[in-house]
């Protein structure tokens, strides 16, 4: 069943926790304080060369370890980290997709900044007619859009702090989760809750041969 890209990017925007969860991180004013200090890095022209030559390897990577989180793991103890709260709040283990997500998400936008960068590196002649309605200020949005496009690739590589905190953090609860043997006591309850379903059915299959009977 095919979803709609759009309502998929808000549910992932909502697991995330939208700009709430963005402004309260201090990842991003760690990234936007790095980025600052890198001004001699990315004031030069080729500054972007590092960006495409670091972000293709780390997003495949990153999508393999995605893929692997998903796939691998106890279904029991998916189960008990998934599912929406009564207050609708995102479960944990949406959670930790929404974080491998943004960092995903920050991955392709660096690479697509980088390569804009890359594609529009011009040097006009000073009789231009930007250089000449913009003058000195056109140097000036340049650097701006060079500072914006290195923070979200100093941003994409910080938040690959905060997935593997998110997979610590996971990695932790089952660890917790079978030392508890809460996995042992969910089969316990499934089991029984199956022999209580299979005992049901007996009980109304012979309620329905002793009416056929009577009849």
């Amino acid at each position: 069943m095919s979803e709609n890209p759009t309502n998929m990017f808000k549910k992932y925007w909502s697991s995330y926790g939208g700009f709430k969860a963005i402004f309260t991180s201090g990842y991003f004013y760690a990234s936007v304080l790095l980025a600052a200090v890198l001004y001699p890095h990315w004031s030069k022209v080729g500054w972007w060369d590092s960006v495409l030559s670091i972000m293709p390897n780390l997003l495949g990577f990153t999508l393999g370890g995605f893929a692997m989180w998903v796939a691998i793991g106890d279904e029991h103890f998916k189960a008990t980290i998934a599912g929406t709260s009564e207050d609708e709040d995102a479960s944990p283990f949406m959670e930790v997709n929404a974080t491998f997500a943004h960092f995903i998400f920050l991955q392709i936008v660096s690479i697509l900044l980088a390569l804009i960068n890359k594609a529009y590196e011009i040097t006009l002649p000073y009789d231009h007619i930007l250089v000449t309605l913009w003058g000195g200020n056109l140097n000036t949005a340049t650097l701006v859009f060079y500072y914006f496009s290195y923070f979200v690739f100093i941003y994409a590589l910080v938040s690959a702090l905060a997935s593997v905190i998110a997979l610590f953090t996971v990695s932790y609860w089952y660890d917790d989760y079978q030392s508890k043997d809460i996995g042992g006591k969910i089969k316990k309850m499934l089991a029984a809750e199956e022999e209580e379903r299979k005992l049901r059915q007996k009980v109304a299959d012979l309620q329905k041969k002793l009416e056929e009977g009577k009849t």
